[in-house]
């Protein structure tokens, strides 16, 4: 009977380990990104070198080929006609466009390009897209009135969810008129040989000669016209964008290739084309087979706990078989082609090994899981792991200590939020709080909160931070350094995005974590937590990026700070001097010296003088702050004290 138990359990820790170990790497972003990405690599530099394809070619419309146009979007039509012509002359075996006809540009060019559509023999697919890629209803009519039924193929790529990756050919869809339009390259795979079976599956990148030569030869759109007809005959001819910035997209192969991690469009429709016209079949194993591998694996970790050795020993005959495991994925793929999973199976053992034999500490494991999923991606590693050495700093309820507090706004986001599709809203979003707390984590900060656009940090918790004021200042210098660059991104640049406003202030606050025993958050409340809100809101009135309050700036002991105001914020009576952090050398500079001069005449009461001051500033550059005292002092203020009317 207690044999018959243990077996029970044995195989119930089997099937657990194997169970828990495919959700794990297929629902945990994390996880699922790194198994993905472990794959790719594989692709990227142990898919065998293959000669350079002899059926298919590349025709780039390069930047030098827009340059020798009027202008640069749409592409000349009377060009393309040319080219179509050239291609269709010279014999070419059929002829790929992934360039969208979506809008009118000259007349004669339209109509031009329209006839030779219609006329050409060579079999022609042309790129389509519709409303679910952006387009307009006009581009879409437009679209539909150009390109005819049997020559479309939608141009879509299926990019990863989780890292934005191309691995799949796209199956194609109906469309808003009801016909069913395929990818284009099955599009073009079927008009090629009509009689052929064509699916959608993962792509089978074709291998590269070698680090210099490419898979597809690719000629300039511009040079077609002085080539010699042998060139593109009984070809395969793929026309498409190959722009430092427009179509670029990622592939398996950016896991090793640095210098291009992203490749054009129409080199990815290349690859899928020439897999299926080769009739090559991706050689990932199922989710059947990964479930097998996993339990087998899972069956070697309860083993390992059986046999009568020492902790050591065990570890290392794990820690073998784990290397096993690594080392047989890629040589399979070297050898065979085939990959599968490698994460998933060492989960599995790990899962195993766990559930076998370290059942007496299971609680503490636990707690200290639930440490690193909560605040790794909130803190700094180092915090973390003193944090795991001492949970009880995690239980529910709080402490009173001084802290710094740090929050971030963008101006404008509400604008931003309803001229933009929430999927791009999405990935701007991401993108902008990624680098953000990036340098939170960094500066040894903790990431408190997301509201909307805005970012909440604290600095001196929840262990303490002697200079917790200080990082929080360069925390915010680096943050603003990072919005500018951000600023000028070419997604940012698009949609207008806008100035990021940060606030900083010390001060006592109640923090720890609230909520119930089911679901709480680590936070900080106080007065101080609404003070440091309101600094953020300050750099309206200034046009200025970094306010901090006088507190913060005694505490960090920083010079480097040059005095906006005393502010009296509503509902408190006590002003505070709020600042902004300048360059080392501002103070020595005219600019800084008649600054500091204006503002102390302010603070002793002497309006003119302060007046004059303030426009010495302005003669020399532009100052918010300058330009609001004079203001202020202009309406009958008499020192640097503002009262706020509103929070």
């Amino acid at each position: 009977m207690e044999k018959l138990r243990k077996h029970f359990i044995n195989t119930g820790v089997v099937l657990f380990s194997a169970a828990f170990a495919f959700v794990a790497t297929h629902e945990i972003p994390f996880i699922s990104i790194a198994e993905k990405w472990l794959g790719d690599y594989r692709i990227a530099t142990l898919t065998p070198p293959a000669s350079q394809s002899q059926e298919i070619v590349i025709v780039s419309i390069t930047e030098d080929t827009l340059k020798s146009f009027p202008y640069r979007s749409p592409v000349d039509r009377a060009f393309l006609t040319s080219v179509l012509k050239k291609l269709d002359a010279d014999g070419a075996k059929a002829i790929g466009i992934d360039v969208i006809f979506d809008q009118p540009t000259e007349d004669s060019k339209d109509q031009s390009l329209k006839d030779e559509i219609q006329r050409i023999h060579t079999p022609l697919v042309i790129g389509y897209l519709d409303a679910n890629e952006g387009l307009s209803d006009d581009q879409t009519d437009f679209l539909n009135d150009f390109v005819p039924v049997a020559d479309r193929g939608y141009v879509t790529l299926i990019k990863d969810g989780e890292d934005l990756t191309v691995r799949h050919i796209y199956p194609g869809r109906k469309s808003a008129t009801g016909e069913f339009i395929t990818g284009f390259p099955i599009a073009l795979a079927s008009k090629i040989n009509p009689s052929g079976k064509y699916a959608a599956e993962r792509i089978v990148w074709r291998g590269h000669p070698s680090n210099t030569v490419p898979p597809f030869k690719a000629f300039p759109a511009h040079t077609v016209s002085f080539l010699p007809s042998q060139i593109f005959k009984d070809k395969i001819v793929l026309i498409g964008a190959d722009l430092t910035l427009d179509d670029r997209h990622r592939t398996p192969f950016a896991t090793s290739r640095s210098n291009t991690p992203e490749i054009p469009g129409i080199e990815i429709h290349a690859h899928a084309l020439d897999q299926l016209l080769s009739e090559k079949h991706h050689l990932f194993i199922n989710a059947k087979y990964e479930l097998i591998i996993a339990a087998i694996v899972a069956s070697v970790g309860v083993a390992l706990t059986l046999i009568e050795a020492g902790i050591f020993i065990k570890v290392g005959l794990a820690i073998f078989f784990t290397a096993m495991i690594w080392v047989g994925g890629f040589v399979a793929y070297r050898t065979n082609e085939i990959i599968f999973p490698l994460i998933m199976p060492t989960i599995s053992l790990g899962a195993a090994w766990w559930a076998s034999e370290i059942e007496r500490g299971r609680q503490e494991r636990r707690l200290k899981q639930f440490l690193k999923d909560a605040f790794s991606k909130y803190m700094s590693p180092s915090l973390v792991s003193r944090l795991i050495l001492d949970p009880s700093k995690l239980s529910l309820g709080g402490e009173r200590r001084e802290m710094s507090l740090l929050y971030t706004d963008v101006a404008g986001f509400t604008s931003i939020a309803e001229s933009i599709d929430p999927k791009h809203l999405g990935t701007l979003l991401n993108q902008y709080f990624n680098g953000i707390c990036h340098i939170i984590i960094e500066e040894g900060g903790t990431v408190v909160d997301f509201i909307g656009d805005a970012v909440f940090a604290i600095f001196g918790a929840p262990l303490e931070q002697p200079d917790h004021a200080s990082k929080a200042i360069h925390c915010a210098r680096r943050i603003d350094e990072f919005s500018l660059q951000f600023r000028q991104t070419e997604e940012a640049l698009h949609w207008n995005w806008g100035e990021t406003r940060i606030g900083v202030h010390t001060g006592s606050a109640h923090v720890g974590n609230f909520g119930s025993d089911l679901k709480f958050k680590y936070a900080p409340v106080g007065d101080a937590v609404n003070t440091g809100s309101r600094l953020e809101g300050l750099n309206k009135i200034f046009g200025t990026h970094i306010c901090v309050s006088e507190a913060a700036a005694k505490a960090s002991k920083l010079t480097s700070l040059r005095p906006l105001g005393q502010f009296v914020f509503l509902g408190k009576g006590t002003p505070i001097t709020v600042f902004e952090p300048v360059d080392a050398e501002w103070n020595e500079t005219s600019v800084g010296q008649l600054y500091s001069a204006a503002y102390q005449a302010m603070e002793e009461g002497r309006g003119e003088d302060a007046i004059n001051g303030f426009l010495s500033v302005l003669s020399l550059q532009s100052d918010g702050c300058a330009e609001f005292h004079i203001k202020r002092l202009r309406e009958g203020a008499r020192s640097a004290i503002v009262e706020m009317r509103q929070k």
